[in-house]
């Protein structure tokens, strides 16, 4: 009897996307499972891979554009303008009317509504408009002027345009709270645990099955050769992906064009505003600065699909 001793390459996990994470392991899943694990001496930890499932669709997340944040821009616009309306108009007013008449108007617009286009940010924003309306609410003679003046539509316009950006806000919160509460790091560093338990089970399991005296596998035993080659195939293709996408961000980075040589077609290309996942790599398995090595690349068509 013989016995088969074979390694499994690993994958440099510190540079792929959170979403090509969730695609290696349940692309990794459904391989070993091809091989029927319930009778390998690493089917312990097949099953904890198989219960990191929910983690899987949430490494697939992706929520794409924010759509009430498109919204509430949109809303924040139109309120910008009924604003500078009413800043025109009661400008235009105080060239024709005497100071001490106007003055409670332009000192209200100078408090809260003058360069309110220059906030930092929407709380600020939000200060400074709600601080006008609620000045309007607890001061009788403004109200008086803007009545007097004829600044009621004006008035009334901002109002509307600001109780629609209120609600359009509140809206993006509400929905933000309804997403899955979770730290990606800490789901792809267990996930690499996961992984790497997996491969090192199957490395000793390989290592302990016998083979028959003409190297076939006995019957009734996993094949393991079988299994780590396609684990490596499926390793090699997700490499070569990486290496796509990185030599499209440098020619990108230097300015080059995106059509030059068809690397764009690569369908691994990282969505907008996702980053690589960073857990903590392995130093065994992913050394600073590591490329893969030569012969590591897929024997297939070199797409790039993993």
């Amino acid at each position: 009897m013989i016995t088969q001793v074979i390694k499994i390459k690993r994958v440099p996990y510190s540079r792929l996307m959170k979403s090509e994470m969730a695609d290696y392991a349940e692309k990794t899943l459904a391989i070993v499972d091809k091989h029927e694990p319930d009778s390998a001496l690493f089917n312990p930890l097949f099953e904890q891979l198989s219960d990191k499932t929910s983690d899987i669709r949430l490494l697939r997340l992706a929520y794409g554009v924010d759509a009430e944040r498109l919204r509430a821009n949109k809303l924040k616009e139109e309120l910008n303008l009924t604003i500078s309306a009413f800043n025109l108009k009661v400008r235009l007013i105080s060239k024709s009317t005497p100071k001490l008449e106007i003055h409670i108007l332009e000192n209200a617009i100078n408090n809260h509504l003058r360069y309110f286009k220059r906030c930092k940010n929407n709380y600020e924003y939000n200060q400074r408009v709600s601080g006008f309306f609620d000045l309007y609410q607890n001061d009788l003679e403004m109200q008086e002027a803007i009545s007097t003046f004829k600044l009621s539509t004006e008035f009334d316009n901002m109002s509307v345009a600001y109780s629609e950006l209120k609600q359009a806000w509140q809206t993006r919160v509400e929905l933000l709270s309804e997403r899955p509460n979770f730290e990606t790091k800490v789901v792809v560093k267990e996930m690499v645990q996961t992984l790497t338990n997996l491969f090192n089970g199957i490395e000793v399991a390989s290592l302990v099955a016998p083979l028959s005296e003409n190297g076939t596998v006995p019957e009734g035993q996993v094949d393991y050769a079988s299994l780590i080659n396609e684990l490596n195939q499926l390793t090699g293709m997700v490499r070569t992906s990486i290496s796509i996408r990185d030599a499209n961000n440098k020619r990108k980075a230097n300015g080059g064009d995106d059509g030059d040589d068809g690397l764009d077609d690569d369908p691994e290309q990282p969505g907008d505003g996702e980053t690589p996942i960073d857990p903590d790599p392995d130093p065994e398995t992913e050394p600073e600065g590591e490329t893969p090595p030569e012969g590591d690349e897929p024997t297939g068509d070199g797409s790039g699909d993993a």
